[in-house]
């Protein structure tokens, strides 16, 4: 039983071989007459389907290009719009300010506390920055609202709320002759304002 067992895979195995053979020759003759890859003859990957994925890359970087562009005009119009506005200009001691080149006279000539701040008419520095300006006189607070901050001073009190948040200031509110002071420098920053001081001519330049 065992001789016939091993003489039909004597003759079987020959003809496994051959059948294996013919297979990957056949195979290979089928590749090497195939279609080009990417050609549109090609099963797996044609050249419309190439195209079309190309053409929907360009489409969205295209896409990406317009959203930058116009990110970009957002922003220079913006600094446009930050440059036409006014320098705003105090003298420590002087009732004359200047807002664009323009003389203005205030209500308290601008002074400085003990510790070296500098104290504005509240209102003057508000309409000049272009908030909204607002006194309570029941809870004598001052305030200040522009699209994007808000500010709100108690007088005497040395904090003040800054876009919702609390925030220590150098110098109180303070009334003078009926009109509020007010520290310029945070104010001015807390309405996103940049000032500069010059000590030389005791100038405090503010650029909204």
């Amino acid at each position: 039983m065992e001789r016939s067992s091993l003489r039909n895979w004597k003759i079987a195995l020959p003809l496994v071989l051959l059948m294996a053979a013919g297979i990957y020759f056949t195979g290979r003759s089928v590749q090497a007459g195939g279609p080009e890859p990417g050609s549109s003859q090609d099963p797996l990957v044609t050249k419309s389907y190439v195209d079309n994925y190309i053409n929907s890359r360009v489409r969205e970087l295209r896409g990406q290009l317009d959203n930058i562009n116009r990110q970009i005009a957002e922003l220079e119009a913006r600094v446009t719009a930050l440059e036409q506005r006014p320098v705003i200009k105090l003298t420590i001691g002087s009732k004359t300010a200047y807002v664009g080149g323009t003389a203005k006279q205030l209500p308290v000539a601008p002074y400085q506390t003990g510790n070296g701040t500098s104290m504005v008419p509240f209102r003057f520095i508000g309409e000049a920055l272009g908030a909204k300006v607002d006194y309570n006189a029941a809870t004598q607070t001052v305030s200040y609202t522009t699209a994007a901050h808000s500010v709100i001073l108690k007088i005497g009190t040395l904090s003040g709320t800054f876009d919702g948040r609390k925030v220590d200031i150098p110098a109180p509110a303070t009334l003078i002759n009926g009109t509020t002071m007010v520290p310029v420098r945070v104010i001015s920053q807390g309405l996103g304002a940049r000032v500069d001081w010059d000590q030389a001519t005791m100038t405090i330049t503010i650029r909204p």
